[in-house]
């Protein structure tokens, strides 16, 4: 049994050079209706301003902890705050980001009623200073019937959404199955956090009754990965996955399901990641994304629709037009 010291969400804040950002970021946890939290800051080697802005909250507000480590990534700034976690819920707040008065109560009161070990809210846009809603967390968005599901066809669906930000997640659910980030990995490493957690999660649920804020212009950070070598890290994170599975004690008819599951989801990734690579890295990046999708089969996999079938024929490049499938035509 977790032992929790009366908290009932430990929020995780990586913290990289974001000053500019950070007071609003850490003023808007401090400020939640729900009161019974602990704020841990990771540090991740700074060097704005950052660690005094840090270092003058912590000495304001007991429920903050400060981490100070060397430069190392998000991935293992957030596992130090997963390690040191006591809560029975856990969020993620990036620095830059914040969240609206009653997040953390809205997700928690969710999660407990619905016995959820998951739960998501839907996520506002600001950039330029401008606010733009979505119908992000909607169940239209996602297919599912229900506002608590639990079936992996709508988990499948689910965890397109990718980002880990906007949700809670039960302690007991990432301790039980040893789920952290993977160290090195700077791009997609939401992806593989999300997916396996969903994979194992007994329930998930969605609310439209609170939500998080996320700035636009951390766009540039994905526009820059595209850009760059580090795009080459979403195969990484998909290559974990497909390694987790196969390492993980299940017998042949889960551990099945859960391939089949992941297949879809990589087919559909690897198609919209590969419309978005910058030239200099597309070619490699499509043959690395051709090589792995032509180990897998798509026999008896439920999970892929005809749409996922025509997007993994054009990957690996066996596609063929109706039309060109008519002698008449060839």
């Amino acid at each position: 049994m977790e032992k929790h010291d009366g908290i009932k969400v430990s929020v995780i804040v990586p913290v990289y050079n974001t000053a500019r950002y950070l007071e609003q970021c850490l003023n808007s946890i401090l400020n939640q209706t729900l009161k019974e939290f602990e704020i841990i800051c990771v540090n991740d080697g700074s060097t704005d301003d950052s660690a005094k802005i840090l270092e003058k909250y912590s000495q304001k507000d007991k429920r903050i902890v400060v981490i100070n480590q060397e430069n190392a990534g998000v991935s293992v700034a957030r596992n130090a705050g997963l390690n040191c976690a006591k809560g029975r819920y856990i969020a993620f707040v990036d620095s830059d980001d914040y969240i609206k008065k009653n997040f953390l109560e809205v997700l928690y009161t969710t999660a407990v009623s619905t016995e959820a070990d998951i739960t998501a809210c839907d996520i506002i846009y600001e950039k330029d200073g401008k606010l733009i809603s979505n119908n992000y967390m909607s169940r239209q968005t996602f297919k599912v019937k229900e506002p608590v599901f639990s079936t992996n066809q709508d988990k499948a669906r689910f965890v397109k959404s990718r980002v880990i930000y906007n949700k809670i997640y039960k302690s007991e659910l990432i301790n039980k199955n040893n789920i952290r980030f993977v160290p090195g990995v700077q791009f997609g490493e939401d992806t593989y956090f999300l997916f396996i957690a969903s994979m194992f999660a007994s329930s998930i649920a969605l609310t439209r009754h609170t939500a998080y804020y996320y700035r636009k212009n951390q766009a540039s950070v994905s526009y820059e990965a595209f850009n760059s070598e580090i795009v080459f890290d979403l195969i990484k994170s998909l290559d974990n996955i497909n390694s987790y599975i196969g390492a993980r004690p299940l017998d042949d008819k889960k551990k099945t399901e859960y391939f089949n599951l992941f297949h879809s989801f990589a087919i559909n990734m690897f198609y919209a990641w590969c419309k978005e690579v910058a030239e200099p890295y597309k070619t490699n990046f499509k043959s690395m994304v051709e090589e792995r999708l032509k180990r897998i089969s798509l026999e008896n996999n439920d999970f892929v629709d005809s749409k996922t079938r025509r997007r993994y024929e054009k990957l690996t490049g066996t596609y063929e037009s109706f039309w060109n499938k008519l002698a008449i035509f060839r």
